[in-house]
C-alpha cells in the first residue's frame, strides 16, 4: 500500500470521508512527499479543486496540484529541503511557509479555508502556535453528539507523533485512544467540558505528559484540539 492511500484511510479513520487521489507512489528514499486535506472551517465539509501549488526554496517553477472530491491532495517525490505551499480556493490564499521535508518521509500540511471570507492566511510551519483550537459544525452530527479530535506534534521536528495515548476527561467519563499512522485521534462524546491530555513515551525510557483543559464541546460541533508534545528533538 502506497504512502497517499494509507494517508487517505488515516483521513476516513478520523471521521473524513476520503477514497481516493490524484496523487500516488511510495517516495524513495532519496525523496520525501507533503500531503493533506483540504477543508473548510465553519462546516469541516471538504474543499475539492483547491489549487494547490509548493515551490522548495531557490526553484523557479512550483509544483502544481488541486485537491480531491474528498479534500486530499499530495506532492511525492521531493527533494529534501524546505517548501513553502500556496493554496488558493474561492478567492481565498493561504500561504504555508518553512515546510521541512525530509526523504523517505510524509510531511503533513492540513488546510483549513473560511469560505465566504477572502481574508489571506499565512502559517508559518515552524510555530505550534499556528496550530489554534478550532470549531465547525459537520453535516450530519446530531445535536446529542460532540466530536473532539486533532493531531499529536513534536515541538522541535513538527512530526505528527503515531501511537500517543490521547485521554479524554469530562462529564463523569474518561476515554481513552491512540494516535494513528499520522499522529490523528477522535473521539465522539456528549456535549461538555473537557480535559484532553497525550501521554508518550520516548525511547521506553523518558514519558511526557500534555495536558489542555477547559475545552467546552457543543452538541452537533466538531473541536479540533492540536497537541504538542516536546521530546528534546530537532530537525
Amino acid at each position: 500500500m502506497h504512502w497517499l492511500l494509507a494517508f487517505v484511510i488515516g483521513v476516513a479513520a478520523c471521521g473524513g470521508s476520503a477514497s481516493t487521489t490524484t496523487s500516488g507512489q511510495s517516495p524513495g528514499a532519496t525523496s520525501g512527499a507533503i500531503a493533506g486535506l483540504a477543508r473548510d472551517q465553519d462546516s469541516g465539509d471538504p474543499v475539492a479543486s483547491a489549487e494547490i501549488l509548493v515551490r522548495a526554496q531557490g526553484q523557479l517553477e512550483p509544483l502544481r496540484t488541486t485537491s480531491s472530491k474528498e479534500g486530499i491532495y499530495g506532492f511525492d517525490h521531493l527533494a529534501s529541503g524546505r517548501y513553502t505551499l500556496t493554496a488558493r480556493y474561492a478567492g481565498q490564499p493561504i500561504e504555508v511557509v518553512n515546510i521541512e521535508v525530509r526523504a523517505p518521509e510524509l510531511t503533513v500540511v492540513d488546510l483549513v479555508f473560511t469560505l465566504g471570507r477572502v481574508d489571506p492566511i499565512r502559517i508559518d510551519f515552524t510555530d505550534p502556535e499556528s496550530s489554534q483550537i478550532v470549531r465547525y459544525k459537520p453535516k450530519g452530527l446530531a445535536p446529542s453528539i460532540a466530536a473532539i479530535e486533532g493531531t499529536v506534534s513534536d515541538t522541535g521536528t513538527r512530526d505528527r507523533i503515531a501511537g500517543a495515548v490521547i485521554t479524554l476527561i469530562g462529564n463523569d467519563q474518561t476515554q481513552n485512544t491512540v494516535s494513528d499512522a499520522h499522529g490523528r485521534y477522535r473521539f465522539e462524546t456528549m456535549p461538555g467540558v473537557y480535559t484532553v491530555t497525550a501521554y508518550y513515551s520516548i525511547g521506553g525510557q523518558a514519558q511526557v505528559e500534555v495536558r489542555r483543559s477547559g475545552i467546552d464541546a457543543a452538541g452537533a460541533e466538531v473541536v479540533v484540539v492540536p497537541m504538542w508534545i516536546e521530546s528534546g528533538s530537532k530537525r
